[in-house]
């Protein structure tokens, strides 16, 4: 008389229930490693002596679906004169480019020339966040792989 032991098939429905359980935490752990490259690359691509790069932190999606390299929130940068400039502000002026005052002119006869530092209508964007983006090409795939293989054998039952 043919019989079904069924232990086998709950042994592997153990697995697959604790695996559901840890998928979680296994992504989040994978996310932040991302997210810690994501801000190094950052942060060398925008250079200079530190104060924007301050600026940047990391960010985890809801429900971890994505991580971001962005400016902090409710941060603040203070001018001379007092006037208050939020950091995302300062960074995306810095990231896409933008224009500044014209040059007036100094004398009396009204000739228009330099005053300070102004030459130009506008001053170009770095483009950090894109570069980076456009890096993006193989960012995690060997931390991808190594996370299939840990789910891979704990499926498999070498791994719990």
């Amino acid at each position: 008389m043919p019989s079904v032991d069924a232990r086998d098939l709950d042994r592997l429905i153990e697995r697959w229930t604790r695996l559901l359980a840890d998928y979680p935490a296994m992504k989040r752990e994978l996310l932040e490693q991302l997210s810690q490259e994501l801000l190094r690359d950052v942060r060398t691509e925008i250079g200079g002596s530190g104060t924007v790069q301050g600026w940047q932190e990391r960010y985890l999606g809801s429900k971890n679906g994505y991580v971001a390299v962005r400016p902090k929130a409710e941060t603040y940068q203070v001018t001379g004169s007092g006037k208050r400039y939020a950091v995302g502000y300062v960074t995306n002026a810095i990231e896409g480019g933008h224009k500044h005052r014209r040059p007036r002119p100094t004398n009396t006869k009204g000739y228009h020339y330099t005053r300070g530092r102004i030459y130009t209508a506008a001053v170009p964007g770095r483009h950090f966040y894109a570069k980076v983006r456009m890096a993006l090409s193989g960012y995690g795939q060997e931390q991808l792989l190594a996370l299939a293989r840990e789910i891979a054998g704990r499926w498999e039952g070498s791994r719990t």
